[in-house]
């Protein structure tokens, strides 16, 4: 291996887009393309990845690679080209977007540790603290963590802890972490059963798609479909015959689901047509788990991969089929830290670095997919109108006023027609899913005397009680307290609990049938109960009827199930983003169609108190094509995407002041600049408060950049790291 003197190194330090360090090779030490190093940046150690290598470099002065990793490279040039994309287009650091492709384990390799100098910490005003953090070294090693060390003292640890450095009582010290490898692990590639070809008769729909799916998957070359099929149509198998005749020719493939609770059931159905060759992979696995998976697939064992947003990154070779299901959920949309990008779009670009298949499927197609499709920009649309041979045809929907129920004296959250629907249910033996999208038992915790309402301290958002475990919880930072016994104001003790969730509904469905066996659903249960113990034994019929949150939407296959009611259809309509009709219609649409998708016809009843307006109106009627051209007909008056782009900026801080001028601060700044460039189309919107406007304690303005090239302007402007930079998002409340 030829020898190098000079690397480029993408660090992990908060640097915006595509920047890489000139770092010199030492004698001893080679260095290749795609492997990891430790670096010296600034006073600290950091990570690194190397980006490139050469000879010679015009900088006079030059720091030197402090260690590389013996296991050589981990990453490929085609994924570090995919890397330098993401860092680019949603205008992360480098390094976020290289870390999506580290094996488990080999993030934040480098860790800062406090060595104690002399028997005794002479802190000035600090030394209240010594008899408190002393036990924290080690005996042996006379050494402590220093994050662990700084939290355990509280506010004032970082100074703390500086104040010992330069009083020569603390020394700090660097490590470098050597993770487990895939080098020992033994793999074995040839005991794996041939796969199961199905026995189900495609129809002639799926057959002209599978025809174009199999035609560029043979081609070797790239392409995107769009597959539209309404629920129930059949999109699985479509999605299973194109992964068979990819493995046919020698190539491997990954599919995606919105959800880790979905992962089970997807696994299931590709493991009986591919037995042991199809890993799963997502977020929550176990670390020994998940590292034994990883470098299983890394080393070829297996021939597919299924999993969450984070399985589109794992090292599947050669890669010939991407399938993103269920494309237009939101959960794709990387939302809580950089870089911030869709699964859908990197997909995409994933693709067509590997000149492989991309299926995007779905019953109720994100509008701006749908568009690009009618548009022919980038990909085909197939359609599946119609649902396979041996279900029954689409759910008869009912939508029912709750005004007038109101009005007819029924106080209950049941109208009179879905309480008689589930008492045919349960009386037949057949079981029903109920949809509410909100946890818990009441959204609201009102004084009856003087209005007051319980609020989150940290978020100003109002707490909802849950029954269980009888507390208030903020569902925006999960502050948890006890419920009132009178009101903090006034002191009365009439304290209301409004508002409905999935709970409430539980609780209220047991009392209108006695008897009846039920099941929740939603986050609160915990990840085991709901792969292992909710879905599966709702399957196999242990209870009648389901109660759950947006889970219940995607993706279930329970030929049982002919009856699904929507509690409260209209739920979230009114937040303040140009999406919420959208989402409305998708989720309804999606719940509807887990009714009657086996021999028994299915019905579905949705609850609300606006009963006219066009999003639950054409959800009744399974109508996506009417909904597109309402939508996008408000869209294009709007500006809004798929007729321009965003890009969301946001600023968070603890003063609101703060947040609001450095908010003002920047609209002036880009308002001149965009004055004096050529990008007339493009608009700064804001700034403006957030919603909600403050969150985990930190109060949040931000401002929409609204384009047909929006980022263009943040080249020009050099952005604080107090500042997120979200592009493409799925949200603008």
């Amino acid at each position: 291996m030829r020898r190098y003197s000079f690397a480029e190194i993408a660090v992990d330090a908060a640097v915006r887009n595509v920047r890489t360090f000139t770092y010199g090779v030492p004698d001893g030490m080679k260095v290749e393309l795609g492997q990891m190093v430790q670096v010296d940046f600034g006073p600290r150690m950091v990570d690194g990845l190397v980006i490139d290598v050469k000879d010679n470099t015009n900088l006079d002065i030059v720091r030197p690679i402090a260690a590389s990793d013996p296991s050589g490279p981990i990453l490929s040039q085609k994924q570090i080209d995919v890397a330098c994309w993401i860092s680019e287009y949603y205008k992360s650091s480098l390094y976020s977007a290289i870390s999506l492709m580290l094996p488990p384990g080999f993030r934040n390799r480098t860790t800062a540790y406090l060595e104690q100098i002399g028997g005794s910490l002479d802190g000035g005003d600090f030394k209240f603290l010594e008899q408190n953090v002393l036990s924290m070294f080690g005996k042996r090693s006379g050494r402590v963590n220093e994050r662990s060390f700084r939290r355990a003292l509280g506010p004032k640890g970082r100074s703390f802890i500086e104040d010992m450095i330069d009083n020569g009582n603390l020394r700090r010290v660097w490590k470098w972490r050597n993770p487990i490898s895939g080098s020992d692990m033994n793999v074995t590639v040839d005991n794996r059963a041939d796969y199961s070809a199905g026995h189900l008769t495609a129809t002639p729909h799926q057959e002209a798609a599978l025809n174009s799916i199999y035609g560029a998957i043979t081609q070797n070359s790239y392409k995107t479909f769009l597959l539209h099929g309404v629920t129930g149509s059949g999109k699985t198998e479509v999605y299973l015959r194109a992964l068979a005749h990819c493995i046919e020719i020698g190539k491997k493939g990954i599919v995606l689901v919105p959800e880790i609770s979905l992962t089970p059931q997807t696994m299931e159905r590709f493991e009986a047509r591919f037995p042991g060759r199809v890993a799963v992979i997502h977020s929550r696995l176990p670390k020994a788990q998940h590292r034994w998976i990883w470098w299983g697939i890394k080393n070829g064992e297996y021939d597919a991969v299924v999993g969450s947003r984070s399985a589109l990154f794992v090292p599947l070779e050669p890669l010939g089929l991407i399938v993103v299901d269920e494309e237009h959920e939101w959960t794709y949309k990387q939302q809580d830290q950089e870089p911030r990008y869709h699964a859908r779009t990197v997909a995409m670009q994933i693709g067509q670095a590997s000149r492989a298949t991309v299926i995007l499927g779905s019953a109720t197609p994100d509008i701006v997919t749908y568009h690009r499709g009618l548009q022919g920009r980038g990909l085909d649309t197939l359609n599946l109108p119609y649902r396979v041979s041996g279900s029954s045809s689409m759910a008869n929907v009912a939508i029912v006023d709750m005004r007038k129920e109101l009005v007819g004296g029924n106080r209950s959250i049941f109208s009179y027609d879905l309480q008689a629907a589930l008492r045919g249910v349960v009386k037949r033996g057949e079981q029903a899913i109920l949809f509410i999208n909100r946890r818990g038992s009441a959204g609201v915790v009102q004084c009856g005397n003087c209005g007051y309402v319980v609020r989150c301290s940290s978020c100003e958002l109002p707490m909802t009680y849950h029954d269980a475990p009888g507390r208030l919880i903020c569902h925006q930072c999960n502050r948890r307290s006890r419920p009132l016994a009178s009101c903090s104001d006034c002191g009365s003790g009439r304290i209301r609990f409004l508002g409905i969730g999935t709970q409430r509904v539980v609780s209220e469905l047991e009392a209108l049938i006695p008897g009846v066996s039920t099941l929740r659903w939603d986050t609160d249960v915990g990840l085991e109960k709901t792969q292992d113990g909710v879905l599966e034994r709702f399957r196999r019929g242990e209870a009648q009827v389901l109660v759950g949150t947006q889970m219940v939407a995607k993706g279930l296959h329970i030929p049982s199930v002919t009856l699904v009611g929507a509690v409260l259809a209209d739920l979230g309509m009114h937040l303040p983003d140009f999406r919420a009709e959208e989402r409305i219609f998708q989720l309804l649409c999606q719940v509807v169609g887990r009714a009657g998708r086996g021999a028994q016809k299915g019905s579905a009843i949705l609850q609300t108190y606006k009963p006219d307006h066009y999003s639950i109106s054409l959800a009744a009627e399974q109508t996506y094509n009417l909904f597109y051209q309402k939508e996008v007909s408000f869209r294009k008056m709007l500006r809004m995407p798929p007729f321009s782009r965003l890009v969301r900026l946001m600023y968070s801080h603890t003063n609101e002041v703060k947040s609001r001028g450095e908010a003002v601060k920047l609209g002036e700044v880009l308002r001149r600049e965009l004055a004096k460039s050529a990008m007339e189309e493009t608009e700064v919107i804001g700034p403006a408060p957030s919603y909600p406007p403050r969150s985990r304690g930190r109060y949040r303005w931000h401002i929409l950049l609204r384009g047909q090239q929006p980022s263009l302007l943040l080249e020009k402007i050099p952005l604080d790291n107090g500042w997120v930079v979200d592009v493409d998002p799925v949200t603008v409340a």
